[in-house]
């Protein structure tokens, strides 16, 4: 009898054990599948998100009331008479237009080789001072060729100029002043190729005259005419 129920108590013992250890490894096995099923719908979330997010983003491009978009309207404003770029804000507003043009990559195409068909052409930007006083480009080439031979590489004043700076035994407040005479000489040159009415619009502009001049000569000196704007 003891040797039956010793091997009875081992017997069911070790069934009670197994039955455990089963019962263990059926939770153990149904929360990794529980963790697996829940990283599936996760990732699918995260997968049908960022679907959703690009479908909004390629929806988005709607037209917003006030603001230009299309082509053909956006070069409507370029040739509308507000567009001049002659100050801050209106130069904002041009780059802007021509921005969005750039932006719209070849849907802009049929617009601006409709406004190139037309035949038309605008300036923006603010006057020159050449075009504020009415420089005729005979004045213009005139000016041109003096400031060339005058100050131009090789030329003889910037020789001269050369030798009087490397001038060892003049003071620098010296130097200064020959320089000064040089130039100012030069200027009443150029501006004797101006016509009295054009002299006197420049006084009217009030400012430096001077550094009005400089500037016009060292335009001339570039091949560009003097000073700001273009098409």
């Amino acid at each position: 009898m003891i040797v039956s129920s010793a091997i009875t108590f081992f017997v069911t013992s070790s069934s009670s054990k197994n039955k455990v250890q089963e019962r263990k490894e059926s939770k153990t096995d149904t929360q990794s599948a529980k963790v697996a099923e829940l990283r599936k719908q996760i990732k699918d979330l995260q997968t049908a998100s960022a679907s959703r997010a690009t479908i909004v983003l390629k929806e988005s491009n709607v037209k917003v009331p006030g603001v230009v978009t299309d082509p053909a309207d956006l070069i409507d404003q370029l040739i509308a008479d507000g567009a001049t770029g002659a100050d801050v804000e209106s130069q904002k507003r041009v780059i802007h237009y021509f921005e969005s043009l750039v932006d719209a990559g070849e849907e802009s195409l049929p617009a601006i080789s409709n406004f190139m068909a037309q035949g038309v052409d605008k300036e923006f930007g603010r006057p020159s001072f050449r075009q504020q006083l009415g420089i005729t480009n005979a004045q213009a080439e005139e000016m041109r060729t003096f400031v060339t031979e005058s100050w131009g590489e090789g030329s003889e004043l910037r020789k001269k100029m050369g030798e009087l700076w490397s001038n060892q035994e003049m003071s620098r407040e010296e130097k200064m002043e020959k320089m000064r005479e040089i130039g100012n000489s030069s200027r009443e040159k150029f501006m004797g190729m101006m016509t009295d009415e054009q002299k006197a619009q420049m006084e009217q502009m009030g400012g430096s005259q001077e550094e009005r001049v400089r500037n016009m000569m060292r335009g001339m000196m570039g091949g560009r005419g003097g000073g700001r704007g273009g098409r």
